[in-house]
């Protein structure tokens, strides 16, 4: 158990690590990274919009489909002896 738990750990390190250098694009030395630029972006409908799509999940996933009948258990009766 503890020799799978540690493997784990180390394959998950290592994914981690390398699929952040794979998809990064390298900084050219002497010039900012890019934070003004994100700054200035104008990427707030990406936020608005996606909070608008998971409000329209949740609402269309607890939407009714119509009326059903109750449930209706019948009630527990105790006898002594």
């Amino acid at each position: 158990m503890r020799k799978a738990f540690k493997t784990g750990a180390i394959v998950t390190a290592i994914a981690l690590s390398v699929s952040g250098m794979a998809l990064a694009d390298p900084l050219a030395p002497g010039k900012p990274a890019g934070v003004h630029a994100a700054q200035m972006g104008e990427k707030e409908w990406l936020v608005f919009g996606g909070i608008a799509v998971v409000a329209a999940a949740v609402l269309i996933s607890q939407a009714g489909s119509g009326e059903h009948q109750a449930v209706v258990t019948p009630p527990i009766t105790v006898t002594s002896t």
